[in-house]
């Protein structure tokens, strides 16, 4: 569960092994904080989302200065792996390469969304944000990939 949220959060570079190895150190140093066992798997989730933006922002930056080449695209094919219809695949193939453009909070707010399937309620946790800031940055992801898709530019 954590490789493959990672590897859709940051898609196919040496980044996903150290975001898993750091969301374990995470989550195993926070463990004394989840007060819901039941909700192992959405709190574990939580910290590698969390984890994630922050080598996101942490790599964005580095690219941006020069000391960094862009990472590899995410690979559709492995994520949908025969279990959508060649219709979703194209969609999420067209989604990925709009979503690597996007601001970070923006970024993981709807790959959680999206390709997740998580509810409002749900990214808002994963996030670590109010309903209210989760809708926003998914208003604000959805109406840049729209403008993506008809060529406008931003």
């Amino acid at each position: 569960m954590v490789n493959g949220l990672a590897y859709r959060l940051m898609g196919r570079d040496a980044d996903v092994d150290d975001l898993v190895q750091e969301s374990f150190a995470q989550a195993f140093a926070g463990l004394g904080r989840l007060e819901d066992p039941q909700s192992f798997a959405k709190w574990l989730g939580s910290v590698v989302v969390r984890t994630a933006s922050k080598i996101l922002r942490r790599r964005r930056l580095l690219t941006r200065l020069g000391l960094r080449r862009s990472a590899e695209p995410v690979d559709v094919d492995t994520i949908a792996a025969r279990v959508v219809g060649p219709d979703v695949a194209a969609e999420l193939r067209r989604t990925y390469e709009r979503i690597e453009r996007l601001p970070v909070d923006l970024r993981v707010a709807i790959v959680l969304r999206r390709v997740e399937g998580l509810a409002l309620d749900e990214v808002a946790a994963a996030l670590g944000v109010s309903l209210a800031t989760a809708k926003r940055r998914i208003v604000a992801a959805e109406a840049a990939l729209a403008g993506a898709s008809r060529g406008d530019p931003g």
